[in-house]
C-alpha cells in the first residue's frame, strides 16, 4: 500500500495505491495514490516508546491527509476541525488495535498540544 517516497528524507512514504478510510461520523475519506506522509511524527529520542511507523499507520495517515487538507475549516472554523482530525486518529488506532487504547491515548494529547504547529505549517 506503501513505499519509501523518493524524497531526500528516509522517513516520508508514499501511497502507491489508493486508500479509503470510514471517519468516526460515518463519512468516507480517500486518499489518493501519490499522498506522501511520514506517518507519525514523533522525535526520534521517544522511537524506542512511540515508534514513529507501527500498528496505527492507518490512523496516521488519515490523520496527517485530514490536517493536509484542513478537512472540515469551513464548516466548523479552525479550532474544531483540528480537533475533529486528532480524534480522527485516537478513533482508528483504537479501531485497529483497542488493546493499546492507553497509549494511543497519550499519542492524542500530545497531537492535541502540539498539532497546532502542523495545522499552521499546511496554510503557508
Amino acid at each position: 500500500m506503501y513505499r519509501e517516497a523518493p524524497t531526500d528524507k528516509s522517513d516520508w512514504w508514499e501511497l502507491y495505491e489508493p486508500f479509503e478510510e470510514t471517519l468516526s461520523d460515518g463519512s468516507t475519506i480517500l486518499i489518493p495514490a501519490g499522498y506522501v506522509t511520514d506517518f507519525a511524527s514523533v522525535p526520534m529520542l521517544l522511537w524506542s516508546i512511540f515508534p514513529p511507523i507501527g500498528k496505527y499507520n492507518r490512523a496516521a495517515l488519515v490523520h496527517d491527509y485530514l490536517y493536509d487538507l484542513q478537512y472540515k475549516q469551513k464548516e466548523l472554523g479552525e479550532k474544531e476541525a483540528r480537533k475533529f482530525a486528532d480524534d480522527q486518529f485516537l478513533f482508528l488506532a483504537n479501531k485497529i488495535n483497542s488493546k493499546d487504547a492507553f497509549r494511543h491515548f497519550i499519542m492524542y494529547l500530545t497531537v492535541r498540544i502540539f498539532g497546532f504547529y502542523a495545522w499552521r505549517a499546511t496554510k503557508e
